[in-house]
């Protein structure tokens, strides 16, 4: 029954984690008509603070989950819940915005 049990745990933590997508260089070449000058370290940036920030307080969703006018509507809402910073606010933004419509 423990065995089952554990099991069980480690396929639900498995099933509610998101899959946080790595920029790479084409992601931040595609998003330069949304944010010109974004750079791929920029995005990375926004990788983490999304993954740090974002995640402590609740699961990650799927970046797919919203599209482009979606994240830009609530990630000042949670930003502002989270007391994040304006500058962090604006890379964790690019990054889901940029991420949301990587074809992976």
């Amino acid at each position: 029954m423990k065995k089952i049990l554990f099991v069980y745990c480690i396929l639900l933590f498995w099933a509610c984690s998101a899959t946080v997508l790595r920029p790479t260089q084409s992601d931040a070449d595609r998003a330069a008509s949304a944010f010109p000058g974004l750079t791929l370290a920029q995005l990375q940036e926004g990788r983490t603070l999304y993954e740090g920030q974002c995640g402590k307080c609740h699961a990650l969703k799927p970046l797919t989950s919203k599209d482009e006018a979606g994240w830009r509507k609530i990630v000042p809402i949670m930003a502002g819940k989270a007391e994040i910073d304006s500058i962090a606010e604006k890379l964790i933004l690019q990054y889901v915005v940029t991420m949301s419509g990587a074809k992976r």
